[in-house]
């Protein structure tokens, strides 16, 4: 068997994702990619805000999110274990002058990869998940959406510089995105890298500009991404059948773990008691005893056509929220 590859530049990944669609050997991650975001203004001068300091859980939350959708088919946290979360686990360093956080993704990384379904990929298919998985949690370029056009200008920029990583990067990510080869799997993937950074450029809403992965963006270019939703994200009010996998009891609310009828992924659910019909509630608990969809009505958010998560609002015929 072949010895892994060591990646420990940007230089050493461009070589291997050249070269894995015939090798499928997964790289080794060592001492690269890390997160890097600069953040400057009055109030960010080496100093961490609660609200930004939300923002850097909610990265975080969102790279959780994103192994377990590939592990368990659910980006529901609770169906990882305390192992997982440890190794997971990411520790940021804030330094002096501005606000300067910077974190080491290596294990992180090689844990995502350690978890795809190598038997179901081709070596085309890994290649595509490795550019937009590693490069987008990275925070290269995560919030460029590239077209045919862009594609072309990236990659003349790429061999006019083939001694720029960044540029040769850019391309890479352009040829994915723009190129017609992104996978749903890269897709989603991509989508919470996104979400995890454009949490903490909303937790700054006072920031004169940020750099994130050496990319400069200003106060406009930063209040754009604020604004922007995620891509094919739909919240919507739903009524239909679903089968309940797990209830948690906590003081104001129920956590549940919902399933489509004839889907493998779960979503999390979640029932507010003080709104919620307390003789509804054994109803729950009964489709969990007798395994037997349950009719809700609910309002979720979806993207890429998954349920990511939803509010449980009634059981039965109930066709409005009171």
């Amino acid at each position: 068997m072949k010895e892994p590859v060591v990646v420990d530049s940007a230089a050493s990944f461009l070589e291997v994702i050249s070269s894995i669609s015939e090798n499928v050997t997964l790289p080794i991650f060592k001492g690269w990619p890390s997160f890097h975001v600069e953040i400057e203004g009055d109030r960010y001068r080496g100093t961490m805000t609660p609200k930004l300091m939300l923002g850097f859980v909610e990265f975080h939350e969102q790279l959780l999110r994103a192994y377990a959708e590939i592990r368990y088919g659910s980006p529901a946290l609770t169906r990882l274990t305390s192992a997982e979360k440890a190794e997971l686990d990411l520790v940021f360093q804030i330094s002096k002058g501005c606000t300067d956080g910077k974190a080491s993704l290596d294990e992180v990384i090689n844990k995502l990869l350690a978890a795809l379904p190598m038997s179901k990929m081709t070596g085309a298919q890994v290649a595509t998940f490795l550019i937009v998985a590693v490069l987008s949690f990275a925070g290269y370029h995560v919030f460029s959406e590239w077209n045919s056009g862009d594609l072309e200008k990236a990659r003349l920029a790429a061999s006019q510089a083939q001694s720029d990583s960044n540029a040769r990067i850019a391309e890479k990510l352009a040829d994915v995105i723009a190129g017609g080869s992104m996978t749903t799997e890269a897709a989603r993937v991509r989508d919470r890298a996104s979400e995890g950074y454009r949490a903490i450029v909303s937790a700054a809403p006072d920031a004169d500009s940020m750099e994130i992965q050496g990319h400069h963006y200003n106060a406009d270019e930063l209040e754009h991404i604020r604004a922007q939703e995620p891509k094919d994200r739909v919240r919507s009010e739903r009524r239909e059948d679903l089968q309940v996998e797990m209830v948690k009891r906590n003081q104001d609310y129920l956590s549940l773990t919902l399933r489509l009828p004839g889907e493998e992924y779960t979503f999390p659910g979640r029932v507010e008691l003080s709104t919620f019909d307390p003789d509804k509630i054994d109803r729950l608990f009964d489709a969990i005893k007798h395994n037997k969809p349950v009719r809700l009505f609910h309002f979720s958010v979806m993207e890429n056509g998954r349920i990511l998560r939803t509010a449980v609002l009634a059981v039965d015929d109930i066709t409005s929220p009171r």
